[in-house]
């Protein structure tokens, strides 16, 4: 016979937990007394919300765990004590009431039966309407107490039932009814201690950041800086259990998800198939229905864990052996990145507490000291603002997750951006806001018409020329150097007798996309290539006058954008002009969309 043994899972602690996206493993330690012989240890009160595949035992002592059994149960009804007490008290109400009733119908079938035994010739005529009356008075008498007697019983229990409405689990109850039995067999008496592991939804976390760079002033150059990112983490969790005083990891991983590698089928060629006049190829059908691709079903959630390194082990016979505990770890003296063949671990330092109240819980990963390039943008055609965006090199260990940054300029809060995710060693950009120290000047286009002549003596034509200035002011007012780019347009022609000639900055209208013009000794411009990403404009705006590696593109043909880098020195300001020239057929209207 089984020696059974009761535990609440809240008396025993949370040891470890890991976070990852959605989700969260926790570790829980279950220290008992074992008798010799098999015993059932009936763990009450884990999560509602675990995974029954992931729930895994392991042990330590001298005993071999046999079986693991999940089982969801109701949870109990929170029924508070006045309550119960007025039920019972309605119960017993409704028990004698229905046997006041009992007792009435009785007597009315008593009379009823005692009238029809009376016969007319046992009784004279005046007993006769003696006795109906008294039939007539003690029948409707019983009749209105009977009727009295189901409408009290009908509200008493009404009212039981509107109490009994209320008594419903309560909300700890409701996320924490699972048990889980472990059968264990002990060669002796003992103490013994089980390791239960099992993965809970209801659990999440997400990277927030908060970024400070610095402009030394005092600095030759301001266009390298070194960042300060602090790494925090916000975690949130409604499984029902609380995590006080836990060792805690954040992981990128997702658990549970497939792993499987899709597999390609392959495709074949065959004759159009004829839907006009005629039947369609039936080979090309099943070729065409061969090519689809299939996606590789998911890989079964317990199987994933265990290929991945999962949350326990099983013998090939089904049971679970109970083995010596590994030495524990030394407790790091900061967060530690550990990153492996597809994730990053966090382990945060010291002990953390996230209760289960759905609220948010940030601890701190890291504080990383970045290196980073500072570059001012600017599109005075749609805001004279300068921009001031870091291009930062991501020199940690750690991998960035996407999320949300505060970002801080020389201590001041300027803006709210985001981080991208970056492994070590990525560049990304991100936007710091405007930085009112640079100021930018766009007056309005001036802009000339007139008429030219074109062709030959004995076979001219006259054109409609249109000439557009466009200058942009630029000054420098802090005390450092600064690079500054600056973008603008100029239209082309969609048209052959439409024809659009740049003529200031010199050289630039016969340049290809990404080809440097110099203007002055402080400034360069070149025609934005159309395929460039936010990489290759970055690498442009932050280097020297040298020429960049650029990406491969269908055609150097520029599609109208103008950029220019501009150094300046402290204080120091400049003027770019931007020239063109469109000429059409006399007469010819034209828009610019």
């Amino acid at each position: 016979m089984s020696h059974i043994i009761e535990i609440d899972a809240s008396e025993h602690p949370v040891a470890s937990v890991t976070v990852y996206q959605e989700r969260a493993e926790v570790v829980r330690n279950v220290s008992i007394e074992l008798e010799a012989g098999q015993s059932e240890v009936r763990i009450s009160k884990l999560p509602t919300c675990m995974d029954e595949s992931s729930l895994r035992v392991d042990g330590l002592g001298n005993a071999v765990i046999f079986d693991v059994i999940y089982e969801h149960v109701s949870p109990e009804l929170n029924i508070p004590k006045a309550s119960s007490e007025k039920v019972a008290a309605l119960e017993a109400q409704e028990a004698a009431l229905a046997r006041e009733l009992r007792v009435l119908t009785s007597q009315t079938t008593v009379l009823g039966e005692f009238s029809n035994t009376l016969s007319a010739k046992d009784v004279n005529p005046a007993q006769l309407v003696e006795f109906m009356g008294i039939l007539q008075e003690r029948g409707m008498d019983l009749e209105e107490r009977v009727e009295t007697g189901q409408k009290k019983l009908e509200d008493v229990r009404g009212e039981i039932a509107r109490e009994r409405r209320g008594q419903v689990p309560s909300e700890e109850a409701q996320k924490l009814a699972t048990n889980v039995t472990v059968v264990v067999l002990a060669e002796k008496a003992g103490p013994a201690e089980l390791i239960v592991k099992y993965v809970v939804s209801n659990a999440d976390w997400e990277p927030l950041y908060d970024l400070r760079a610095t402009v030394d002033s005092s600095a030759k150059s301001a266009n390298s800086t070194s960042i300060s990112l602090n790494y925090r983490a916000s975690i949130t969790q409604t499984t029902g259990e609380n995590w006080k005083d836990v060792n805690l990891i954040l992981s990128t991983s997702s658990p549970l998800t497939g792993a499987d590698i899709p597999e390609l089928l392959p495709q074949r060629i065959g004759p159009v198939p004829t839907f006009r006049g005629g039947k369609p190829n039936k080979k090309w059908a099943r070729a065409k229905e061969s090519a689809v691709l299939v996606p590789a079903p998911m890989m079964r959630a317990s199987r994933m864990l265990m290929d991945v390194g999962g949350v326990g082990s099983e013998d090939s016979e089904g049971s679970y052996a109970l083995a010596a505990a590994p030495p524990p770890l030394m407790s790091a003296r900061r967060t530690e990145a550990k990153e492996g063949a597809i994730s990053a671990n966090f382990h945060i330092e010291g002990m953390s507490s996230i209760p289960s109240d759905g609220a948010t819980h940030k601890v701190a990963i890291a504080m990383l000291d970045l290196t980073a390039k500072l570059e001012w943008i600017t599109v005075p055609r749609l805001n004279t603002s300068a921009f001031l965006q870091c291009q930062v090199t991501n020199s940690s260990a750690y991998v960035l997750l996407s999320g949300p940054s505060n970002v801080f300029l020389d201590g001041s809060f300027v803006a709210k951006s985001s981080i991208p995710y970056a492994s070590p060693q990525d560049t990304f950009p991100c936007s710091v806001g405007v930085d009112p120290s640079v100021r930018i000047t766009y007056p309005p286009v001036s802009k000339k018409a007139r008429t030219q002549a074109t062709g030959s003596f004995l076979n001219s034509s006259k054109l409609d020329a249109t000439l557009f200035t466009q200058r942009i002011g630029v000054r420098n007012t802090r005390q450092s150097d600064v690079k500054i780019l600056v973008r603008d347009l100029v239209p082309i022609s969609e048209e052959q007798k439409f024809k659009v000639a740049v003529l200031e900055p010199n050289n630039l209208g016969d340049a290809k996309a990404c080809e440097e013009v110099k203007v002055s000794d402080q400034v360069f411009c070149y025609w934005a290539r159309k395929d460039w990403d936010a990489t290759d404009r970055g690498t442009i705006s932050a280097s020297s006058l040298s020429k960049v590696v650029h990406k491969s593109s269908q055609s150097d043909v520029p599609d109208g954008q103008v950029e220019w880098v501009v150094s300046l020195k402290p204080t120091q300001g400049t003027e770019l002009t931007l020239s063109w020239e469109v000429t059409a057929p006399q007469g010819e209207k034209w828009v610019v969309r």
